[in-house]
């Protein structure tokens, strides 16, 4: 059981919203998710889960609570570019799938090999052999 105590309410006239700074406390629970907060934040305050927009979830470290601040719109509809790009990209097929296809007709290409050369043998300098002392006759 979640419950939620209000930290700070206010209006806020000219852009048409409810500021809200909310504790949830979820002892023996995760951290709820963003669209059970909205759930939770529609029961405690009504208006349309549209309208809601969660700003930022925080949880304090080793506690069971969770600071939560929202706004309740009005008239505007919150439409977050995350879920544009859920719904663009059910629209549109998947990359792997157009991938799979070819994948079967198409092997990788080997490099043309480069001419093979005999490799030449480098002759190895020879050391000098350390002379043996002549022997001086007198």
């Amino acid at each position: 059981m979640i419950n939620v105590k209000v930290l700070e309410e206010k209006e806020n006239p000219i852009l048409k919203r409810k500021d809200l700074v909310l504790m949830l406390d979820h002892k023996g629970e995760a951290t709820p998710k963003l669209e059970d907060t909205r759930k939770l934040v529609v029961e405690k305050f009504g208006g349309d889960p549209k309208k809601i927009e969660i700003v930022y979830m925080f949880s304090e470290k080793g506690k069971a609570q969770t600071k939560v601040k929202a706004f309740i719109w009005k008239e505007k509809i919150v439409e977050k570019p995350k879920e544009k790009k859920k719904e663009q990209a059910e629209e549109e097929p998947q990359p792997e799938e157009k991938k799979q296809e070819p994948k079967e007709e198409e092997k990788p290409k080997e490099k043309p090999k480069e001419e093979e050369k005999p490799k030449e043998k480098i002759p190895k300098k020879q050391e000098p052999k350390p002379e043996e002392p002549k022997e001086v006759k007198e």
